[in-house]
């Protein structure tokens, strides 16, 4: 299905949906793009949403938050960026309003996990109501994420193998864009984790125990998850501080080589400069064998610094 602007689902509480009115459905299912003043208008026309719920779908702010009332839930969730040129971290903000037949979900890009739950309905394995609906999405959002969170885990894994065949040039960038990655992830999957604890402890009659069940499932994930980015921010960072200590330790024995050589040279050098003046009286200068001493007499003096 294309991503369009509003998008509208009935759903025949087997597992499929259409996008055919139907006036018996059990659900109908609205997706918008909050960024586009005719969704934005539509949600403003909605009698059946509170005040708070429009202000929640069409903010362009939010972070990931959690508000359960009786007639209604609202949900504010990120995701992974999947889009093409696009930064996975910087991650898209999903909001969720489930009313007593209606499900709304807003978001301000294309979200795969969207295009997810809309591939199952057209499989006839999606979701049947409301719950299941809440249930797949957060399923399809920590699942995504894990995913990218396993692959930075195995980028950090090769930088660390590669570690003492990169140079800074190729280190640095690579090193600081996974620190960028990790803090901007984590930066929400804390708060979303706690929106779903919240979501656990405060329990609807509208919901089964067996959607709580799932939701304890999720959380679960992703505490792993933030609990794994702890852990790669710990390694990058150490990282990085092993590398700056092997360039540093490079650097130091180039130094001390330069030492010694300054070393070696320096008492030559003078010995060269100082019978290199041409004045009267210099010693040796009537002497064949003279500029052999000199020579065996540096040698001799090289090999008394070397000792």
């Amino acid at each position: 299905m294309n991503e369009s602007k509003i998008t509208t689902l009935f759903f025949d509480g087997k597992g499929a949906a259409g996008a055919q009115e139907n006036a018996t459905a059990p659900w109908v299912w609205h997706h918008i793009k909050y960024n586009d003043k005719a969704a934005v208008k539509w949600i403003k026309n909605q009698p059946e949403l509170s005040q708070f719920a429009r202000i929640t779908l069409i903010n362009s702010e939010t972070r990931p938050r959690v508000h359960v009332e009786d007639n209604e839930l609202i949900m504010c969730l990120r995701g992974i960026n999947l889009n093409e040129e696009a930064d996975p971290e910087d991650m898209i903000s999903i909001r969720l309003w489930v009313g007593p037949k209606t499900i709304i979900t807003s978001s301000n890009a294309g979200s795969q996990s969207i295009r997810n739950i809309r591939a199952l309905l057209n499989e006839k394995v999606g979701p049947k109501n409301a719950e299941e609906f809440v249930a797949t999405l957060i399923d399809q959002l920590a699942n995504l994420t894990d995913e990218f969170v396993e692959k930075l885990d195995q980028k950090l894994d090769d930088t660390e193998d590669q570690i003492e065949h990169l140079s800074h040039n190729e280190f640095n960038p690579q090193i600081n864009q996974m620190r960028r990655q990790i803090a901007h992830i984590r930066r929400y999957l804390l708060p979303q984790k706690e929106a779903l604890e919240k979501l656990y402890r405060q329990k609807s009659s509208r919901f089964t125990e067996v959607f709580y069940d799932q939701i304890y499932v999720e959380m679960d994930k992703f505490m792993q998850m933030i609990e794994n980015l702890d852990l790669m921010r710990e390694r990058a960072l150490m990282l990085q501080e092993h590398f700056l200590a092997s360039i540093s330790h490079q650097q130091n024995s180039r130094l001390y080589l330069l030492a010694i050589i300054s070393a070696i040279f320096l008492p030559l050098t003078f010995l060269s400069g100082l019978f290199g003046m041409n004045v009267a009286g210099m010693p040796g200068l009537e002497n064949s064998y003279a500029f052999s001493y000199v020579v065996i007499f540096s040698i001799l003096l090289t090999l008394l610094l070397l000792w």
